[in-house]
């Protein structure tokens, strides 16, 4: 393999935060090359300056080796990439799908890719769909994706098949020039037999040539998929190294710049009483009828594939969605049907899994989306006292060691793990009873995933009862004092102390998952 691209330092500087400094990265050809590192490290920065989207500081280079998917050898000789220009980067054979994919939900597959790479055009211009029925359906088969409706809305489509899609648009016309396709978290969404359908497509990408960039938060893709690995920190590159010369804890001490300890609750027991969360009979959607009690200063986990009512647990209990039957309980208090104000009367606090949809407001600031939770402790003579407030944001970003510039920094410019420390601050503000969390660290770091982590461990030792709903079985078992398994919409199992690991709860879920086929197999037969 040849050199393709070559950064020489790299440096972007913003208002009182240096978040490149000196970065240099070789991108070989027809190789995937993982970009990893902490939320705030630099990588975001890195493919938005690739892209165009950010401007370099200072006298940052790059150059690029023209490539040829086809068998003819690449140009010796260096071209200047102008960085901070996306058509210069265009040029140059780079293509990105970014981690929100960039897709109209409301659109077809068909329309998606013409409105991204233009509309096939008949002699009296008009749109020839034909056309680009076809261009869709042969870029989409070309991936291994054969199957994809590309006439209905992409809104409609699995997960995995969005991403194609998006992956089809940014390799149009590949065979023309293309030569690398920047991937940025593209599985922060995707169940596990999506992902694996993800990385076929990418390996076909590399047989034929094509160099993939690989932005992830998740360690065992990269050490799955990707030959090569470079480790970012405070904006630093800190080794480009043959991933197998890595294993799991030496790219985690790189990443985070010190060796992680591994934790694990201790087993305890807890006296029966009518306080903490109650849950009884709770049905609506997949939820097919539960009964649950997490005691004060208890921390249960809720383990489970997708469909087999997991998902739904968080969504019934906090009121976001309708129940059908079943009731739900803090401290005796029964909270109203679909109604998250009055869970949040009776003492529970709760984060939701999709971050961006139902966590933070991201045009406003910090302080703004901190206190949401409660501003009328800052109620004074019928306006708001915002200097009160601004004390006691600036505790809790203190308290919670978010990096931030100031508590009025938009949030949005936050990386991902300090935007949900933020939200447990403006949960953990409230004092709860009862916390309830869904997917707490779903697209952050393994070192701000800790931090999360010992922010839950102190809600259980301040009393409160903790229940977490998670498909990270190693984030499970790391949290709870017990784990309760899934299965067509009730609990099959309850695992604690020494039965309570990785591999008995992916076993039970498989093997539940199992007998619920063969159930299906039986009934069709």
């Amino acid at each position: 393999m040849g050199t393709l691209l070559k950064i020489h330092e790299l440096t972007k500087i913003f208002p009182g935060q240096v978040a490149l400094d000196d970065v240099d990265l070789e991108i070989q050809t027809g190789s995937t090359h993982a970009l990893v590192g902490q939320n705030g490290s630099g990588k975001s920065t890195l493919i938005k300056v690739l892209c165009g989207f950010h401007q370099p500081t200072g006298k940052s280079s790059a150059s690029y080796y023209p490539q040829s998917i086809k068998d003819t050898p690449s140009l010796d000789e260096a071209i200047e990439l102008h960085l901070g220009d996306g058509k210069a980067a265009a040029n140059a054979g780079i293509r990105f799908v970014h981690q929100d994919l960039g897709l109209v939900d409301s659109f077809s597959a068909i329309e998606n890719i013409s409105m991204g790479v233009g509309y096939t055009k008949r002699f009296a211009g008009s749109i020839d769909w034909k056309a680009d029925r076809k261009r869709a359906e042969e870029g989409l088969a070309s991936l291994g994706f054969p199957d994809i409706d590309v006439n209905i809305p992409v809104g409609l489509l699995a997960p995995s098949q969005k991403t194609a899609v998006a992956i089809a648009r940014a390799l149009h016309d590949w065979d023309k020039g293309a030569s690398l396709l920047v991937l940025d978290e593209p599985t922060a969404s995707l169940p596990g037999a999506d992902v694996e359908r993800l990385f076929t497509a990418v390996r076909r990408l590399q047989d034929k040539g094509v160099a993939i960039l690989y932005v992830s938060h998740h360690l065992d893709e990269v050490f799955e998929i990707a030959d090569t690995a470079t480790v970012l920190r405070d904006g630093k590159r800190i080794a480009t190294l043959p991933i197998n010369e890595l294993d799991h804890d030496k790219m985690i001490e790189l990443m985070i710049g010190q060796t992680l300890v591994k934790r694990q609750q201790v087993a305890k027991d807890f006296d029966r009483s009518t306080n903490g969360l109650q849950i009884q009979g709770l049905a609506g959607g997949t939820l097919a009828g539960i009964d649950l009690h997490v005691e004060p200063g208890e921390i249960v986990g809720v383990a489970g594939i997708m469909g087999s009512g997991r998902e739904m647990m968080v969504p019934l209990i906090t009121g976001q969605t309708p129940s059908d039957q079943g009731s739900v309980a803090v401290d005796g208090t029964q909270i109203q049907n679909y109604s998250p104000k009055s869970a949040l009367n009776a003492g529970m606090a709760f984060l939701s899994a999709d971050r961006y949809s139902q966590g933070v407001i991201a045009i406003q600031s910090v302080r703004n989306n901190l206190t949401l939770s409660d501003v009328r402790r800052h109620w004074n003579s019928f306006k708001l006292d915002h200097k009160a407030e601004k004390v006691e944001a600036d505790e809790w970003i203190e308290k919670l060691d978010v990096k931030t510039p100031t508590s009025e920094t938009p949030i949005g410019s936050l990386s991902g793990g300090n935007q949900q420390k933020v939200l447990f601050g403006r949960s953990l503000r409230l004092e709860p009873s009862v916390l309830v969390l869904d997917e707490p660290t779903r697209g952050i770091d393994v070192g701000a995933k800790e931090e999360i982590h010992q922010l839950v461990d102190q809600a259980s030792r301040d009393n409160a009862a903790v229940l977490v709903a998670s498909t990270d079985t190693d984030e499970l078992v790391r949290l709870s004092h017990r784990v309760v398994v899934m299965v067509n919409g009730q609990i099959s199992e309850e695992l604690t102390g020494d039965h309570m690991t990785v591999e008995n709860i992916e076993k039970a879920q498989l093997q539940s998952q199992e007998q619920k086929m063969k159930a299906e197999a039986h009934g069709n037969a």
